[in-house]
C-alpha cells in the first residue's frame, strides 16, 4: 500500500495545490477587477496575469509528471491478459468506487433541476411565439442537457460498480462515453447563452473547465479501446479539477449574490445545475489520479480473460515490495 501512495501522492498533492490556488486568484479577481455598471474588468489587472500563469505553470506541471508517469512493460494488446479495460478495477479499493458513486448521484440530483428549468423557458419560448415576439432559443439544448444528464448518472454509476467485479471486462468506455457526450451538449448549451457576453472572463474559465472536462471523459472511454492514452489522461485529470475548482468558485460566489427571495431552483436552476455538473467531473477527476498512477505500473493481472483473481492477488498488488 506504501507504493501505491507514493505513485499516487505527486499527482494528488499537485492537483490539490494547483486547484486551492487557482480558485484563490480567481476568487480575488472576482472581488476585485470587475468595475462599473456592466462589471468589465480592469485591462492587465495583477489576478488576471496571476491566475494565467498558475494555469501555464500548472499545465506545465502536469506534463512533467506525466511524462515522468511509469509504466507497465508488459503488453497491453487486446490478446493478452494485461488490457486497458481493466485499468481501473479495484475491488479492494474503496476510495475509486466511492467518488466515482457520490459523482453520480451529484449528477442525479441536477437533472431535475435541469428539466425544471427547461421546462420553464419552453413555455416562455411558446409564450413569445403566441405573442408574436422574437425569441432567440427554443430550448431544444436544455431539455438534452438534462437528458443526457441522467443518461450520464447511469454511466458514472456503472463505473463504480465495474471496478468491483475483478476479472470481467469492464464496460467502463460505454459507460464513460455518456457523460462525455453530455459534457459536449454542455459546452453547445453554455457557449451559446454566453457568447453575446463582453466580459469573456465571466464565462471563458467556464468553457475551458467544461471542454477539459469533456476530453477527459472521452480518454477514460478510450482506455477500453485501442485509443488508450494514459499519461494524457492523468494530464486532463489534473487540468479538471484544477479548472473545475476556478468555475466552482465563480458560481458558487453568483448564488451567494443573488439577491434575497430569488427562487434558485426556477429563476437561477443553470447556477445550481452549473454547480453539481463540476462538482461531478471534479469528483471522477480526483478518482482516476487516485486509481490510475499504481494501476498503469502493477496492472491487475488476469489469468485468462475471464477468469477473476482473487483479493489477495489486487492486495499483493498494491505493495509490490
Amino acid at each position: 500500500m506504501k507504493t501505491s501512495i507514493s505513485r499516487r501522492a505527486p499527482w494528488l498533492v499537485c492537483t490539490t495545490l494547483a486547484a486551492l490556488v487557482s480558485a484563490t486568484l480567481r476568487l480575488w479577481q472576482l472581488l476585485t477587477i470587475f468595475e462599473g455598471p456592466l462589471s468589465l474588468p480592469i485591462p492587465n489587472a495583477a489576478p488576471s496575469i496571476t491566475l494565467a500563469c498558475t494555469l501555464v505553470i500548472a499545465g506545465a506541471c502536469f506534463v512533467l509528471l506525466a511524462a515522468y508517469q511509469p509504466l507497465s512493460k508488459r503488453p497491453w494488446t487486446q490478446g493478452q491478459a494485461h488490457r486497458w479495460d481493466r485499468i481501473f478495477l479495484a475491488p479492494s479499493d474503496k476510495v475509486y468506487p466511492t467518488l466515482v458513486v457520490t459523482a453520480s448521484f451529484f449528477v442525479l440530483i441536477a437533472v431535475p433541476i435541469l428539466f425544471i428549468r427547461g421546462i420553464s423557458q419552453w413555455q416562455a419560448y411558446h409564450q413569445a411565439k403566441l405573442l408574436g415576439q422574437q425569441f432567440s432559443d427554443n430550448v431544444v439544448l436544455t431539455i438534452a442537457m438534462a437528458v443526457m444528464a441522467l443518461l450520464s448518472f447511469f454511466g458514472l454509476l456503472q463505473m463504480g460498480r465495474y471496478s468491483f467485479y475483478a476479472g470481467q471486462r469492464s464496460q467502463g468506455g460505454f459507460s464513460a462515453t455518456l457523460p462525455g457526450i453530455a459534457g459536449c451538449i454542455w459546452l453547445m448549451e453554455y457557449f451559446r447563452s454566453h457568447a453575446a457576453d463582453p466580459v469573456l472572463w465571466d464565462y471563458v474559465p467556464q468553457l475551458l473547465a467544461i471542454m477539459c472536462g469533456m476530453l477527459f471523459y472521452m480518454d477514460i472511454a478510450g482506455m477500453s479501446t485501442s485509443a488508450a492514452r494514459p499519461r494524457r489522461l492523468l494530464w486532463l485529470a489534473g487540468m479538471t479539477v484544477t479548472l473545475s475548482a476556478i468555475s466552482l468558485v465563480t458560481q458558487a460566489r453568483a448564488v451567494f449574490l443573488l439577491p434575497s427571495g430569488t427562487n434558485l431552483l426556477f429563476e437561477q436552476g443553470d447556477l445550481l445545475g452549473d454547480l453539481l455538473l463540476l462538482a461531478t467531473q471534479t469528483l471522477v477527476a480526483l478518482a482516476t489520479l487516485w486509481r490510475l498512477p499504481p494501476n498503469l505500473e502493477y496492472p491487475p493481472t488476469i489469468g485468462s480473460p475471464f477468469s477473476p483473481p482473487s483479493k489477495e492477488v489486487y492486495d499483493r498488488q498494491e505493495d509490490p515490495s
